[in-house]
C-alpha cells in the first residue's frame, strides 16, 4: 500500500480516508505506477482537467506553484516484492513557469500509463481537504472530491466521479489494509 505520511497540520484520519481511496483506486484502475503530490492547503475544482489549449483531450499537470508542493513522491509496482516502491521521480512534475495552462506539460511526458494524485495538507486547521486523481494514458480520465469534518470526515462535492465510486474505492482501500 502508498502511505501517506502527515506534516504538520495534517489531520491523520483525512489522511487515513484519503489513503484508502488513493490505494483502492489505483488498485481497482490496475495502475503500476503513482506520482504523488501533498499540496500545502485545500485546493478546489478548478484544478481538475487541465487540458490543451487547443481543446483536446491530452490532460496536462495542472499549475500549481511549486512553493504550495510539499511534497512530490514517484512509485512504481515492484512485481517481486508485491509491493510500491518509492522511485524518485526522474522529473519534477511542478515547476516555476508562467501561468498559462499551454505551458503545462502533458501527462504523457511523464508516463505513458500512471496514476497522478494530488491531495490537501493543513487539514487539521481547516476542516477540509481534497483530492485529485488524473491518469495518463486513459483518455482523459480525471476526478476530484472535496472532503469535509464535522464529528467525521464526510464528502462535501465530488466531480467527473459519483460518491458511490468514491466509496467503492474506499471499501476497496479498506479491504487492502486488512490483508
Amino acid at each position: 500500500m502508498i502511505e501517506l505520511v502527515p506534516a504538520e497540520h495534517d489531520d491523520t484520519a483525512f489522511l487515513s480516508l484519503a489513503q484508502r481511496i488513493i490505494n483502492g483506486a489505483i488498485e481497482t484502475l490496475q495502475m503500476r505506477e503513482v506520482h504523488l503530490v501533498h499540496i500545502d492547503n485545500w485546493f478546489d475544482h478548478k484544478w481538475l482537467g487541465w487540458r490543451s489549449r487547443r481543446g483536446e483531450d491530452e490532460l496536462r499537470v495542472p499549475l500549481f506553484t511549486p512553493n504550495r508542493i510539499r511534497s512530490e513522491k514517484h512509485f512504481a509496482w515492484d512485481e517481486d516484492k508485491s509491493a510500491w516502491t518509492c522511485v524518485g521521480s526522474p522529473k519534477t512534475l511542478h515547476l516555476q513557469q508562467a501561468g498559462r495552462p499551454w505551458l503545462a506539460k502533458p501527462l504523457d511526458q511523464f508516463s505513458s500509463h500512471a496514476a497522478f494524485v494530488w491531495y490537501s495538507g493543513n487539514t487539521a486547521t481547516n476542516k477540509v481537504g481534497s483530492l485529485m486523481v488524473y491518469l495518463s494514458g486513459a483518455d482523459g480520465y480525471s476526478w476530484y472530491a472535496s472532503f469535509k469534518k464535522s464529528e467525521q470526515w464526510t464528502v462535501a462535492d465530488e466531480f467527473h466521479i459519483t460518491r458511490r465510486e468514491l466509496a467503492s474505492f474506499e471499501e476497496r482501500g479498506r479491504q487492502m489494509e486488512l490483508v
